[in-house]
């Protein structure tokens, strides 16, 4: 393939006043050939720097409504209006295809009562302020009800219900705005147009308006809006409607919102509506809990609004708003959080993932032969080749955690079948591992970008500022990661398993002898005596970057740590540096770089914590595993509708009594909707062996606050299993209710 053209960068200023440079990709700055701080400048320079997934600052009491690839952010009374928030918009494939609805009376704003969005539905109760009538008229405040609905499906359809309270007739214009000019999500995020278009004036026929925009890369996308009826008087983009009623009399205003992106393709041309919810149905979870029980089912409804259909392929979304977009390594670990209870969501990402597997070498995507894909987008600046997310291949992790996830899917279902589809995707995987992923030759997987337009940083601290040095400089690529390494060792280890599954003793025996020679090597290159504690990753020349991180505690997750270390990675993990009381930090406290509202140098992610209490399950250290529960739980009991977002930030429990919140977090998030349930599995210590026809369940505990949990349908090959764990002081007791089919509970205590 011929190398892509470049964009512009837009840059913005730094808190201390230096600029820095942006571009198109979810995070990063390309690799400094410098060490230290003239390698951050040198970044800097070059892509989306991202400590930040966006240029926008802010965006505040937003809410999110979604179906399918079309979502809706927008302020709490439900106007889209993006010179107040550049982050609100109507999207669909990567587009704005509405940066302006907005909602007056009688040219004035309107207060909100009441609102809120649920799934796909967004409610708002408004009223009026004193509205000025004429003829020296005053309408006093909170006489007008107006009702505000808007509901996403194939189309976008919009309800306005005008009631009058007062005693006396009113007489009122409802106005309605709108703009659309079909901007690239990667625009609204920060960075400056590519090639554009022609964007057509609106236009009118009847009750209709029209946006239309024919594209640079030869699609043309409209918004249509038909309203219920003709307005009173319309102009180019505004309409608005004489309402007349007498007291307690209402009407109703509608509008239905078309949405089409005509061009050649397997893309589709209209939203496919609002998917089917069958998913994450079939295990029921109750507990002594209502609160965690709330938690648990918005995690739930979360992923079930996640799901999209685009290009006739089905998936989550890793998170809205900023990546209604397939990602790779989001993805696995979404899948992984969820097998206990939908195996089929990890099936699915299997198969999805394997179509999009790297064949070829090629620079600006970052993509070589059996890597597995980091983003894939479909807008105007990824059909230019503008963007290399068509797909880009900079994740250095999302290739190992694909052998993880398919082995844990079949120890969860016993199918067979697919790791014989997947074979050779599994074959690639390694290859990549071992022929690839090793820039200087030292064994270990690291990361070095090729792609101008490419990410710094290639493990799940994706932003260009993440990977430090205890002075605060930046680590210098070739960049191997600590999780990354634990990684490798799983997928070795697992990759085994499946083989052995074959019969095939002989390529299980070899993986496992890679494995275990990994696994030694790690034990010395990365053990820092002094701090007691892993570093976070070595870099050029096998130096070490010797910031303490979060990192580690996905190592005890692989279980790549020494036992003999495993105390001191699970106390450190524990102390308050890196535990702020609501969760473990991305980076310590008193760390150079520590900045508890960066995206990754010292804020808190669900995810993260739900991959590292499941480590620290592993060894054995089931006290600190129920603190991080407990923590993570009692954050999310502070979120707007229970939700946990992407990531809050990092200051410390004794500094506030509420979590604070990141400002533009994705809300939803798939990995960190998956977190809660991810973290009861692991409390719960379930751990299947399908082929094996039995289920295990290890050192299981329950928190103070949580007496009981029963789960319902629990799946293990085609065997169905109830359980009942109840807590007696410092015991957690476990019992069979149900069990249908072929299988064995083993409980180890």
């Amino acid at each position: 393939m011929k190398p892509e053209p470049k964009t512009k960068s837009a840059t913005h200023p730094k808190p201390n006043g230096q600029r820095v440079t942006e571009a198109n990709g979810r995070s990063g700055a390309a690799e400094g050939e410098r060490s230290g701080r003239g390698a951050e400048s040198a970044r800097d320079q070059r892509l989306f720097h991202h400590g930040h997934s966006t240029l926008l600052s802010d965006l505040g009491e937003s809410l999110t409504t979604k179906a399918s690839g079309v979502f809706v952010l927008c302020a709490p009374n439900g106007d889209i209006d993006n010179e107040v928030n550049n982050g609100y918009g109507l999207f669909f494939h990567d587009t704005r295809f509405l940066e302006v609805a907005r909602l007056r009376i009688n040219g004035q704003p309107l207060a909100v009562l009441l609102s809120n969005a649920e799934d796909n539905v967004f409610r708002a109760e408004l009223t009026n302020a004193d509205l000025e009538l004429g003829h020296g008229q005053v309408l006093a405040k909170d006489r007008i009800s107006i009702r505000r609905q808007r509901e996403i499906g194939r189309t976008v359809h919009e309800t306005i219900e005008v009631a009058n309270y007062s005693s006396d007739p009113v007489h009122l214009e409802v106005e309605l705005d709108f703009a659309a000019s079909f901007e690239s999500m990667f625009v609204v995020r920060g960075a400056e147009h590519g090639r554009r278009g022609r964007l057509h004036p609106p236009r009118w026929a009847g009750n209709t308006m029209t946006f239309r925009y024919d594209g640079a890369d030869h699609r043309q996308r409209t918004t249509k809006l038909t309203f219920s009826g003709p307005p009173s008087r319309h102009q180019a983009g505004g309409s608005s409607f004489r309402v007349d009623l007498q007291p307690t009399a209402k009407t109703t205003i509608e509008i239905v919102i078309e949405l089409e992106d005509r061009g050649s393709g397997v893309l589709e041309i209209q939203p496919t509506g609002k998917l089917s919810q069958s998913l994450l149905q079939d295990v029921r979870v109750e507990t002594d809990n209502p609160l965690f029980d709330r938690i648990l089912s918005r995690s739930f409804d979360d992923l079930r609004m996640l799901l999209m259909r685009e290009r006739e392929e089905t998936f989550f979304a890793a998170g809205v708003p900023w990546y209604v977009a397939l990602f790779g390594r989001d993805s696995i670990i979404t899948a992984l959080e969820t097998l206990l209870y939908d195996p089929s969501i990890a099936a699915n990402t299997l198969i999805l993932l394997a179509n999009y597997q790297g064949q070829h070498n090629h620079g600006w995507r970052d993509e070589e032969p059996g890597k597995i894909l980091h983003e894939l987008r479909v807008g105007e600046m990824a059909n230019l080749q503008e963007v290399p997310q068509t797909p880009y291949y900079g994740t250095v992790d999302a290739t190992p955690l694909f052998i993880v996830l398919l082995a844990e899917y079949v120890r969860w279902t016993g199918d067979l079948d697919i790791w014989q589809r997947l074979h050779g995707n599994v074959d690639a995987a390694l290859g990549w591992i071992d022929r690839d992923a090793n820039h200087d030759g030292d064994g270990f997987t690291d990361y070095q970008s090729k792609s101008d337009k490419g990410m710094a940083n290639h493990g799940w601290k994706d932003s260009g500022n993440s990977i430090r040095n205890r002075d605060g400089s930046l680590a210098v690529p070739p960049i191997a990661l600590v999780e990354v390494q634990g990684y490798v060792y799983r997928a070795k280890l697992d990759a085994a398993w499946l083989f052995r599954q074959d019969g095939d003793e002989e390529r299980a025996h070899r993986l496992e002898i890679d494995a275990n020679n990994l696994r030694r090597r790690f034990k010395r290159a990365y053990w820092m005596p002094r701090e007691r504690y892993l570093a976070v990753a070595l870099q050029r020349n096998g130096r070490q970057a010797q910031s303490i991180t979060s990192n580690p505690g996905q190592a005890l997750w692989s279980g790549i740590v020494d036992l003999d270390y495993a105390a001191a990675v699970a106390r450190r993990l524990l102390d308050k540096a890196l535990f702020n009381g609501w969760g473990i930090r991305t980076l310590a406290a008193n760390e150079v770089a520590y900045n508890p509202i960066d995206y990754q140098v010292g804020s808190v992610w669900p995810h993260d914590n739900a991959m590292i209490v499941a480590g620290l399950k592993r060894y054995g250290f089931e006290r600190e595993a129920l603190q991080v529960f407990s923590a993570i739980f009692e954050a999310a009991t502070h979120f707007r509708d229970f939700r946990l977002p992407e990531v809050f930030a990092g200051f410390s429990r004794d500094e506030y009594n509420v979590p604070v919140r990141y400002p533009v977090a994705c809300n939803p998030q798939a990995w960190a909707a998956g977190a809660i349930p991810f973290l009861l599995q692991s409390i719960l210590g379930i751990i299947p062996d399908a082929p094996g026809r039995q289920l295990h369940i290890r050192r299981p505990c329950l928190p103070s606050w949580l007496g009981s949990v029963v789960i319902h349908g629990i799946r293990v090959g085609d065997a169905r299993l109830d359980l009942r764990y109840e807590r007696s002081g410092d015991t957690t007791l476990v019992a069979l209710l149900d069990r249908k089919g072929d299988v064995t509970v083993r409980i180890h205590y």
